[in-house]
């Protein structure tokens, strides 16, 4: 009988540790399938490997930057195809920006995925499951729903402009042979450095190689960044559900509260990690969301005035992305902040009334701790959040309102 018992505790375990696997590589692959294409995957050797990975996308979004300003230098009077080299030139020193701090800086990313394998290998209480698993949800939907917008555009860039050219060979019955279209505005460069007609093909998919590089690059490595943050938020939570089941537990009380304040105290430096990690680069991912908005906008409503459909879907898939990026981070930056605070209620409303003197005393410094609220900072100063988000949108708003009336006059 007791080996029967033993056997049955065994396969429990096994059974356990097949579930957490399962959960592990549920949160975990999207966000390593992003990375790991760049060279950002914080769980791989950085190696030669790695590095070449990283330096390859590297360079193809500096070639890209590069064609397109000379591009924009060599036809000037095209406006259409400037505000498309405006959004391509800006999401890549994004992307780049995003891929050098992530190489340069890994170790709080580091830190983080490090600490998640951790969590996950000491998961042992289904409720808490339950909580990391719903949290590894809300990561995977903030990372697909960024990552299918930017790559739902760079397929446009590379469609659109194809539909365009027949579009005006069918209406004006063009004979001639027409200039070669590529996905980013690169037609006058070609001409320049006499491409062979041949290569068309070989250039039309480095082009769009280009294009989804730097998609990973930039809204790729948001995903990685959402994704690991839910999952602090998850372990925020876990700690929350902790806290609330304080009770007097006679001499273990005491240990088990320093238990739990640690963890506390650990997982507030794992979010101090992160922001420091991306301060820097939200500030120019603030800066400059607001000014492809409006950009982006008066295009959308030039091509709206004018009838031109292509422009039109275009235009709008860019302007959504810019808004579903934008209302991702400043979603995660409010989650983050209210997560934390929450743990203040926790032990507020835990049984403190029926446990040592000595621990109801020291549960007044984590109520305290929590008043001083954890934020997402663009720059070290300015908080991201949902407040963040409406302020940015009513600026954008008001700028495009003047460029439309300028426009109009």
């Amino acid at each position: 009988m007791h080996d029967y018992a033993e056997l049955y505790v065994d396969l429990c375990v096994v059974s356990m540790r097949a579930t957490l696997n399962k959960d592990f590589a549920y949160a975990i692959t999207p966000m390593k399938i992003m990375s790991w294409p760049v060279g950002t995957w914080p769980l791989q050797d950085y190696n030669i490997l790695s590095a070449m990975r990283a330096i390859f996308t590297i360079f193809l979004v500096l070639l890209m930057l590069m064609i397109v300003q000379l591009e924009m230098y060599l036809d000037s009077s095209d406006a259409e195809k400037n505000l498309d080299g405006l959004v391509l030139i800006t999401c890549g020193i994004l992307a780049m920006s995003k891929i050098l701090q992530f190489r340069i800086r890994p170790a709080g990313l580091i830190s983080n995925f490090t600490s998640a394998v951790k969590d996950y290998n000491e998961l042992n209480d289904q409720e808490k499951r339950v909580i990391v698993r719903r949290h590894a949800y809300m990561g995977r939907v903030a990372g697909i729903s960024v990552v299918f917008f930017a790559y739902f555009g760079s397929t446009l860039f590379m469609t659109l402009p194809m539909l365009a050219a027949e579009e005006v060979e069918d209406i004006v019955n063009v004979t001639e042979d027409n200039t070669p279209e590529y996905p980013i505005p690169s037609e006058k460069v070609m001409e320049l450095i006499k491409m062979p007609d041949n290569l068309y093909f070989i250039v039309f998919i480095v082009e769009y190689l280009m294009l989804l590089l730097t998609s990973n690059g930039n809204l790729g490595s948001d995903s990685l960044f959402f994704g690991i943050i839910f999952h602090l938020c998850g372990q925020v939570e876990v700690l929350r559900l902790e806290f609330s089941r304080l009770s007097n537990e006679n001499e273990k009380a005491k240990e088990h509260f320093n238990v739990l304040s640690k963890r506390h105290v650990y997982l507030l430096n794992l979010a101090k990690m992160l922001d420091d990690t991306i301060s820097s680069i939200l500030a120019v991912q603030l800066f400059t969301s607001c000014i492809l908005i409006c950009t982006t906008g008066l295009q959308f409503i030039i091509a709206l005035s004018v009838g031109n459909i292509v422009m039109v879907i275009k235009t709008f898939i860019v302007l959504s992305t810019l808004l579903v990026q934008l209302f991702a981070y400043s979603y995660v930056g409010e989650y983050l902040k209210r997560q934390m605070e929450g743990i203040g209620d926790s032990v507020y409303f835990c049984s403190w009334y029926d446990i040592p003197k000595s621990v109801a005393k020291d549960i007044i410094y984590v109520i305290m701790r929590t008043q001083d609220p954890v934020y997402l900072k663009a720059g070290r100063f300015f908080i991201v959040n949902m407040e963040t988000y409406m302020s940015i949108m009513k600026t954008s708003m008001s700028y495009l309102s003047v460029l439309r009336v300028m426009i109009n006059a």
